[in-house]
C-alpha cells in the first residue's frame, strides 16, 4: 500500500522517474535515410523520447559537422502553436537536408549548404504532444497549454540528456521562432528554476510573439503600422486607428496597457486592415505566395491557427505555406522513411495531422514579464531576440519596443552588421547579455526566406566571444 501511495503522490505532483535506463543513442541512430544519395559527415538520430509517464515527444537530432564533442547543442522549437519543428525548422529552414521533387515518387534528399549543424549539434523536437509524430496515450494531454508544454519539453530534455549523456558538458542553448516566443523563455525559466545539470548558456528567439503586439491579437499596433509604412494601408485609415487607439503614446509609454482596445479602436483597425491585398504572405510581404500547392489551405488551418483565424476575420486570401511543405508531407508519410526514423512506434495518424480534439490555450500571456528573472538570476546567459524586417505578422516594430521596455543599459549602440559588403541588418546590445538584431529583407522564418543571411547572423552570434 505504501508503494502504491508513493507512486500516486509522485504522479500527482508531476514528479516521475524517466524510463530511459534501457535506452542508448544506438536505439535512435538513423542507419540510412531513404532518398539520400550523398554521403554525410555527421551522425543523426530520431525517435520518441519520454516526456511524462504517458507522453513521448518525437525528436530528430543531428550532430555538428564540425566537432560534436565540444560544439554547442541547440534545441529548436517551432511555434504555431502546433507547428512541427521537423516539417518547418528541419526541412525548410536550417536543417542539413532539403527535399526536392523527384518525379512522382519519393522526394529526393539533398544536403543543404546553410545548415545550422555546420557549427552546432541541433535537437529538433515536435512539441507539444500531438504535433507531428509526438504522441500521448492520455487524450487529455492533447488539450494543452503553455505550462504543460514547458513541463513536457523540460522532462523530455532531461530524458534526452540521460540517453545522450556525452553531450551534457557541451554549451546548451534553447532556440525557436514565432510562438517560440512563449516556448523558449518558458522552458528557459524552468531550466533556471529547477534542479538539473544542463549546461545552459542562453537562448535565442526569432520574430517572436512575446507580448500582445502581434497580428490577430488584442493589440494590432505593430501590424497596422507596418502595413501602413509599406504602402498597403492609406494614411487616413491609419491615422484614424492611431487616434482611436491612443497609439501616439505606444512607442514611448511602456507602462500603459494597450491590451484592452476599445470598441472604436477595434472598428478603426478592422476598417484599416480591409485595405490589405487579398493575395499576400503576411509572414514576408516581399515574397511571392505559393499558387500550386494542393495542401496549402490544410497547412494554414492546421499549423498557423492565428493566421487561419485572421484570414477568416478579414477575408484575406493569405498563404503561409511554402510549396516545399507538400514534399515534406509526402516524404514523412512514406513507410520506408517512417521506419528509418523510428516513427513507426506510434504512427497512428497521417503526419502532420493533430489528433482529434487537439487544442491549445494561453496564447495571450505576456511573456515579457519573465525576462527580468533572467537578467537577475542568469546574468551570464546570452539572449538574442532577432527579427526579419519583412515580417508583417510579428513586425520588428513591436518586438523592438518590447526589448527596449526591458529598460536595460545599452552596452553597444545601434549599428549595422554586414554581409558580402552590404548592410544585412542592425543590432543593439544591452546589459545582461541581451541583444536585438534585425535581418534586412527577410520574413518571419528568416532562414527559409534568406538562407545565406539566416546562417550568417546565427553563426556570428553563436561564435561571438
Amino acid at each position: 500500500m505504501w508503494i502504491i501511495h508513493i507512486i500516486f503522490v509522485l504522479f500527482s505532483v508531476g514528479v516521475w522517474a524517466s524510463p530511459t535506463s534501457n535506452l542508448s543513442p544506438a536505439d535512435f541512430l538513423i542507419d540510412s535515410l531513404p532518398g539520400l544519395s550523398d554521403k554525410i559527415n555527421f551522425k543523426q538520430y530520431a525517435g520518441y523520447m519520454p516526456a511524462s509517464y504517458s507522453t513521448e515527444l518525437f525528436f530528430w537530432f543531428v550532430e555538428s559537422q564540425n566537432d560534436p564533442t565540444t560544439d554547442p547543442v541547440l534545441l529548436w522549437l517551432n511555434g504555431g502553436p502546433g507547428s512541427s519543428s521537423i516539417g518547418y525548422g528541419f526541412f525548410t529552414e536550417h536543417g542539413p537536408f532539403r527535399l526536392k521533387k523527384n518525379g512522382t515518387g519519393l522526394p529526393a534528399v539533398e544536403l543543404y549548404e546553410y545548415s545550422w549543424n555546420k557549427i552546432a549539434s541541433i535537437l529538433y523536437v515536435e512539441a507539444p504532444s500531438g504535433v507531428g509524430f509526438s504522441w500521448s496515450e492520455d487524450a487529455e494531454h492533447y488539450n494543452t497549454n503553455d505550462n504543460q508544454t514547458s513541463r513536457d519539453n523540460y522532462e523530455m530534455l532531461l530524458s534526452w540528456f540521460d540517453v545522450f549523456s556525452s553531450f551534457k558538458k557541451n554549451p546548451f542553448y534553447v532556440t525557436g521562432e514565432s510562438y517560440g516566443g512563449h516556448y523558449v523563455p518558458q522552458l528557459s525559466e524552468r531550466i533556471l528554476d529547477e534542479a538539473n545539470d544542463i549546461n545552459m548558456k542562453g537562448f535565442m528567439i526569432g520574430n517572436p510573439g512575446i507580448n500582445s503586439d502581434w497580428y490577430y491579437n488584442v493589440n494590432e499596433y505593430a501590424f497596422v503600422t507596418y502595413m501602413w509604412s509599406h504602402g498597403l494601408i492609406p494614411l487616413e485609415a491609419y491615422t484614424d486607428s492611431v487616434n482611436e487607439c491612443g497609439w501616439d503614446r505606444f512607442l514611448t509609454n511602456c507602462s500603459e496597457d494597450f491590451t484592452h482596445p476599445t470598441a472604436s479602436c477595434k472598428a478603426a483597425t478592422s476598417k484599416a486592415v480591409r485595405y490589405i491585398p487579398r493575395v499576400m504572405d503576411p509572414y514576408d510581404i516581399l515574397a511571392p505566395t505559393c499558387h500550386d500547392n494542393a495542401n496549402g489551405d490544410a497547412f494554414v488551418s492546421e499549423y498557423t491557427p492565428f493566421l487561419a483565424a485572421f484570414r477568416k476575420k478579414y477575408g484575406l486570401d493569405v498563404s503561409f505555406d511554402p510549396c516545399l511543405s507538400e514534399y515534406t508531407s509526402i516524404y514523412l508519410n512514406n513507410p520506408d522513411v517512417i521506419k528509418a526514423i523510428h516513427a513507426d512506434k506510434h504512427y497512428e495518424r497521417k503526419w502532420p495531422r493533430h489528433p482529434t480534439g487537439w487544442r491549445y490555450g494561453d496564447e495571450k500571456q505576456n511573456i515579457a514579464l519573465i525576462f527580468p528573472k533572467f537578467f537577475e538570476k542568469a546574468p551570464s546567459w546570452r539572449i538574442l531576440v532577432f527579427s526579419g524586417d519583412a515580417d508583417a505578422a510579428v513586425p520588428f516594430i513591436g518586438t523592438e519596443r518590447v526589448v527596449r521596455c526591458f529598460n536595460r543599459k545599452v552596452t553597444s549602440d545601434w549599428s549595422n552588421w554586414m554581409l558580402d559588403g552590404d548592410v544585412a541588418g542592425s543590432v543593439i546590445k544591452y546589459a545582461g547579455g541581451l541583444s536585438f538584431l534585425t535581418i534586412k529583407g527577410c520574413g518571419h522564418m528568416v532562414p527559409y526566406y534568406c538562407p545565406k543571411a539566416g546562417y550568417a547572423f546565427y553563426s556570428n552570434w553563436l561564435l561571438e566571444n
